[in-house]
């Protein structure tokens, strides 16, 4: 299959040799890996090649990498006719109140947790200070209790429950 090159980007990261510049490529409405070596292409190149996909996205695979028409470095302008369809992996929308099955509510579950540790944390020292013995299971619900109320405001819950009253009360 042939690829229009439509743009490179490098970015550096840091390995254990010290800064390197990696390589991004653009071809066809789709995003791959070039890694560390540099492309002997250009913006505009018509090029083939093979590539893997892996749990970070597509690599494309150096030894395969042909040349097919080279052109003059710029890109080629994009059209309702030759703008590509994407197929595959399409992120979730970002949405609010986040639903309960939608992925961001783990992230905003992590998050809960993580405060409402740090919240039972800081009063449990204060506690043993002030008044000595403390119950750790007592204190690991809480935490449950305080992260699921910060999830349910986090995720929008709350926002709903009351949108769900008013138009209850408005009904009645």
């Amino acid at each position: 299959m042939s690829y229009v090159v439509e743009n490179i980007s490098t970015k550096e990261v840091n390995t254990k040799f010290g800064p390197k510049p990696t390589y991004t490529v653009v071809a066809n409405g789709d995003r791959y890996s070039y890694g560390f070596k540099k492309p002997a292409f250009k913006i505009g190149d018509e090029i083939d090649f093979q590539f893997s996909e892996d749990t970070y996205g597509k690599k494309i695979d150096h030894a395969s990498v042909r040349m097919l028409k080279k052109s003059d470095g710029t890109a080629p302008p994009v059209t309702a006719t030759t703008a590509p369809t994407r197929a595959g992996f399409t992120p979730a929308a970002k949405v609010f109140p986040i639903p309960p099955l939608h992925g961001d509510r783990a992230i905003v579950r992590q998050n809960s947790v993580t405060n409402a540790t740090k919240l039972v944390s800081d009063v449990l020292i204060w506690q043993c200070k002030n008044k000595g013995d403390v119950d750790i299971n007592d204190a690991a619900q809480l935490i449950i209790r305080i992260a699921r109320e910060f999830e349910a405001y986090s995720c929008g819950d709350l926002d709903v429950a009351v949108a769900e009253e008013m138009v209850k009360d408005e009904n009645n």
